[in-house]
């Protein structure tokens, strides 16, 4: 069961915190077809390392780990250019169900 790294607002996570651009209102139509398919899903990285320099880098202070079951409702795909970048789709639901872990994104790796 792959685990991804995905930064949130609050501790526990809430339904927000795995909505997409798209369910959130947020236009993507000048984007590129790829662009607006990852607007559709919700970024997270591959390590918790990557997903702790991004915290940081948006000024965040927690990382949830959501581990994704093989077969179910949460789909994901390398996607974008940055390393490890990755993008989930399926039910925010879900997706707030598969957390097992919060972690703070100040602590060394």
């Amino acid at each position: 069961m792959p685990s991804f790294y995905r930064v949130v607002l609050t501790n526990p996570p809430t339904r927000i915190d795995f909505e997409s651009h798209v369910a959130l209102g947020k236009s993507h139509d000048r984007g590129t077809a790829d662009l607006r398919r990852m607007a559709e899903g919700v970024s997270v990285n591959a390590t918790l390392a990557q997903a702790r320099s991004r915290a940081r880098f948006l000024g965040m202070r927690l990382v949830a780990e959501v581990a994704v079951p093989g077969a179910g409702p949460i789909s994901f795909e390398r996607t974008g250019s940055k390393r490890g970048h990755h993008t989930l789709w399926g039910d925010p639901d879900a997706m707030l169900a598969a957390v097992v872990a919060i972690v703070p994104a100040d602590a060394v790796d």
